[in-house]
Formats: C-alpha cells, sequence, structure tokens
C-alpha cells in the first residue's frame, strides 16, 4: 500500500501494456483505482501497442499513448520505445508501473525515469492461478501502486465513445444488434480456428433476425477478414456491413449504440463489455473463466456454452484430436436467440 505522502506526490503515471485488443482492454482495469489513489487530476501516459492507440483518443483519463510497433525489437534498436524513454528524461514520471508478463519491456522499463518503479523485472507477480481471470491478475499488479482492496474495485472501462458520430454510416436511425461473426483465426485451416461458429450457424442466425424478427444488424470485422464476411452473403435485408470500415474509435461507438453484441471469443467481446454493452458469447475449447469479457455491474454478459465434459481444452492434447470443433457446434442458433430474448 502507498504512503500518504507518494500519494499526494505522484502527478504522473507511465502504464505499460502494449498487448492486443483485449488485453489492453483488461489493462485498463488500472485506470480508476489509480485516479481514486491519486487524485482527478493525476497524468496516465500509456505505451501500447500500435494499432490500439484508439482506445484511448478520446479518453479524458489517459493524456497520452506512446505505440509501439514491435514488442521484440530490443530497446537500443527500438526507435518507439527509445522515444519514450527520452521523453521520460525530458520530464521523470513519478511512477511507472509496468503490467507486462514478459520480458520485453525490460529494457524501457530499466532506462525510463521514474521516482518509484512497480511490475517486471523489479516485482514478480506471478501468474500462475489456474482459474484466474485475466482482469483479476492485473488487479493484483494493480496493488503493488495502491491498497489491494481499492485495487480489487478496478474492472475494464473506456471512455470518451461518441455514438452520434457514427449514426450516419448506418443506414438507419433505429436500434440495432451488432454481430461479430469472425476472428483472427478465420483463416486457419488447422485446429487453430477453435473459436469459430460455423458459417451454415451464422447464416441462419442472421436470417432468423433480419427475415422473422425484424431485426436491424450491423456486422463487424477488420478489413482483413472481408473474405469471411462474403461467406454470408447475400445479407438479409436489414443487415448492413460494417467490416473493414470502421476506425477503432468508431467501432467503439457502433458497439456503445448497439442493443447487444453476439460474437464468438475476440476482442469486440471485451470491447463491447467495456464500454457497457450486453454481450453474447459463445464460447468452446477456450476457458470463459480467464478470458471470457469481464462482468460487472454496468454490463451484462453471456456465455453460451454446450459444456462438454471435455472442454476448455485449449493448449490440450484433446484439442488437436478433435476433428469437429464438436462444442462450438453444439451451440445452436436457437441456444443464441433464446438468450437474446432473456435481455
Amino acid at each position: 500500500m502507498m504512503s500518504a505522502m507518494q500519494t499526494e506526490s505522484t502527478r504522473r503515471i507511465l502504464v505499460i501494456r502494449a498487448g492486443q485488443l483485449g488485453d489492453t482492454i483488461f489493462a485498463s482495469s488500472v485506470v480508476e483505482p489509480l485516479r481514486a489513489a491519486f487524485g482527478d487530476g493525476v497524468q496516465i501516459h500509456w505505451v501500447a501497442k500500435r494499432g490500439m492507440e484508439g482506445l484511448f483518443a478520446a479518453d479524458p483519463r489517459v493524456q497520452r499513448v506512446y505505440g509501439v510497433a514491435h514488442r521484440n525489437l530490443p530497446i537500443l534498436l527500438n526507435a518507439d520505445m527509445l522515444q519514450v524513454v527520452r521523453a521520460s528524461w525530458r520530464e521523470p514520471y513519478d511512477m511507472l508501473l509496468n503490467l507486462e508478463l514478459g520480458r520485453q519491456f525490460f529494457g524501457l522499463a530499466r532506462l525510463a525515469r521514474a521516482r518509484c518503479k512497480l511490475g517486471r523485472p523489479f516485482h514478480l507477480v506471478a501468474d500462475d492461478r489456474p482459474e484466474e481471470h485475466a482482469v483479476d491478475h492485473v488487479r493484483r499488479l494493480c496493488a503493488l501502486a495502491v491498497d489491494a482492496e481499492l485495487a480489487h474495485t478496478g474492472a475494464p472501462s473506456l471512455r470518451g465513445v461518441d455514438v452520434a458520430a457514427v449514426r450516419e454510416t448506418l443506414g438507419f436511425a433505429g436500434p440495432y444488434l451488432a454481430v461479430n461473426p469472425t476472428n483472427s483465426h478465420f483463416l486457419k485451416s488447422d485446429h487453430r480456428t477453435y473459436r469459430a461458429w460455423p458459417v451454415e450457424h451464422w447464416r441462419t442466425l442472421l436470417a432468423e433476425l433480419a427475415d422473422t424478427r425484424g431485426e436491424n444488424v450491423v456486422l463487424i470485422g477488420g478489413k482483413a477478414e472481408e473474405a469471411y464476411f462474403r461467406l454470408l452473403e447475400p445479407l438479409p435485408a436489414g443487415v448492413v456491413s460494417l467490416a473493414g470500415r470502421t476506425t477503432l474509435p468508431e467501432l467503439m461507438a457502433v458497439l456503445a449504440g448497439a442493443r447487444a453484441l453476439i460474437t464468438t471469443d475476440t476482442g469486440p467481446s471485451h470491447l463491447a463489455a467495456a464500454v457497457g454493452t450486453p454481450v453474447l458469447v459463445v464460447f468452446g475449447p477456450s476457458d470463459h473463466r480467464k478470458t471470457g469479457p469481464f462482468a460487472t455491474a454496468d454490463n451484462d454478459v453471456r456465455i453460451l456454452r454446450a459444456g462438454l465434459p471435455c472442454s476448455p481444452c485449449v493448449f490440450t492434447g484433446e484439442l488437436e484430436r478433435c476433428p469437429e470443433n464438436r462444442c462450438m457446434k453444439l451451440v445452436t442458433p436457437e441456444h443464441v436467440l433464446d438468450e437474446l430474448a432473456t435481455l
């Protein structure tokens, strides 16, 4: 626990977490505890993976974001990391909080100037609890900087989302559902497609939502995933595809304005939960207890699973031996529609 003197004198904090979308959103759990401990006027600067800067682009709680393109490039060859170091030498930080678990940012943490340095390589908070959610591990890291009870109140949160700004791109003015039918594994031809829901299930679900229930539906996805969306064509009336057409801040706004998000285990599920949008997630081989969207009093997270005794099986031999990804197939569109009706 920080002393009163440290609390009163801490004005600038550098947070290091340069992971993928879900990792960065989980790490945002430290923002509110830091502000509660050191005051709303504390300046929080963030070292993020290049492309993730948009998460904090309009967030008034984070004053600066440094994008790092190459995590594994040594510090002396890494222009992005050296930029952070030089900035810290010009104006040293009061605190550096490294949330990274690997060694990639040891050099930055050592060379950057800060009165107080927390996290690796100075402190080890082992990720050794088998069923601990990633957010709970972030909370334990945050407890290096603030009181443990306060750290435990932290949860993923994003601010500054402008829903009205993207309304004109949707093509309709009424309520809508967001649907994310793919994930980063969709191009793989082996067991790494384990997070995928069958294309036939997505087609059935979209037809039921649009044709039968009259729902407006917005499809979301990255530009690299556009080929997958062609498998869903022709789209039913009332279904709009924004695949590859939104920036990260715009995607946040689309999700914040949605009635709910239907998705598999992938980054946008965490994004929806962090902006308070109800989210229905189909889970199979991966472990929702560790990496599912984090449920809070401000959102509604529904995990849909077949509940087979062999799952979760990711990182085990069972995954490679399963030829059909049965646990994903057994969650049907009807299951999703029934759960959606309870929101």
